[in-house]
């Protein structure tokens, strides 16, 4: 799993590390540098490379987020707030996919999964923040009931909302088509034509490129 970096967006840095077959999920650091402090996003599996990737950051871990609940991408979010002492936080509207996480790794793998031990939600489109500058939450349902988006102002973390050329599934337990819809038109109006957005499988794209895209098959 290699540690690749994107470089600064503003005061934040971003890289991401890639996780292990068979789910080859994009797990994000974002530094904030003004803090030297650290955000863990979707630490889908590999906990001892991620905890590596961290320790080489020389930053301050201080929270895992999610933008969502399936398996691939909180496989290491337990064992990443027991060596960081760090919690993860979610939106309340995922509760039910994150408890029954380990359920659907078990029909996917054969292998049960341990959650998250130190979960916190919130409610609605807060704004969170790392090393107190400000982390927009877009709420984004449709893939899962509580999927949401991180924009960090020139960057957005889509998780499995929208990839490049492509949008999540949506036959998994809460998943609807048309919210995904829904919430895909929406984020793509809030987001100015520059932005870059990173999703939780494959490469990222510009937003200009993403209307375009979406304009054609939306």
């Amino acid at each position: 799993m290699t540690h690749q970096q994107f470089g600064d967006f503003g005061d934040f840095s971003l890289s991401v590390l890639v996780t292990s077959p068979p789910w080859y999920e994009n797990c994000y650091l974002v530094v904030h540098k003004p803090t030297n402090t650290l955000a863990i996003i979707d630490p889908g599996g590999d906990g001892e490379r991620i905890l590596e990737a961290v320790a080489a950051t020389g930053a301050k871990a201080e929270v895992i987020w999610l933008t969502h609940g399936h398996p691939d991408h909180l496989g290491a979010a337990h064992q990443l707030e027991t060596a960081l002492g760090i919690s993860t936080r979610a939106h309340v509207d995922e509760a039910q996919v994150i408890s029954t996480s380990s359920d659907l790794n078990r029909t996917f793998t054969g292998q049960p999964q341990k959650g998250p031990g130190s979960l916190e939600t919130f409610a609605g489109e807060p704004t969170e923040s790392l090393g107190g500058a400000p982390v927009r939450v877009i709420h984004t349902p449709g893939h899962t009931p509580g999927g949401i988006c991180l924009d960090f102002g020139g960057f957005v973390l889509t998780g499995d909302t929208l990839f490049r050329n492509g949008v999540g599934r949506t036959d998994l337990p809460g998943g609807s088509e048309q919210q995904l819809w829904a919430s895909i038109n929406r984020l793509l109006g809030l987001l100015d034509d520059d932005v870059m957005l990173f999703s939780g499988h494959g490469p990222e794209w510009a937003v200009r490129e993403a209307r375009r895209w979406w304009r054609m098959v939306g």
